[in-house]
């Protein structure tokens, strides 16, 4: 008879990306033993979940690009809203500081 092995220790990660770059690269048989193992800490994560209705040309694109970068579209998709979402305050900030300078100073 074969004996059940000990799972190996998960490391710290410093990161999600250092964790999925490990998970990537190794198999969850080695780590956990249980099914409830697997079990995930929701509280961890500060992400929500949200429903977005895209066209499906559009998500075959992004499984596409995803795939020749190696991760999966779900996350390009997040990292393409969160570049957007960065630009359009970068945006709103230039019109802002451009409608002050436009402005008279005020005199006393």
């Amino acid at each position: 008879m074969r004996r059940k092995q000990e799972p190996l220790p998960l490391p710290d990660f410093a990161s999600e990306e250092e964790e999925i770059a490990f998970w990537d690269t190794h198999h969850p048989a080695d780590y956990f033993t249980e099914p409830a193992d697997l079990i995930i800490d929701l509280q961890r994560s500060r992400k929500k979940m949200v429903s977005v209705r895209i066209e499906e040309e559009l998500q075959d694109d992004l499984k596409q690009i995803a795939g020749k970068h190696g991760i999966p579209y779900q996350r390009l998709m997040r990292e393409l809203i969160r570049r957007g979402v960065a630009e359009l305050k970068g945006q709103e900030a230039d019109a802002r500081r451009a409608n002050r300078r436009r402005q008279p100073a005020a005199t006393t």
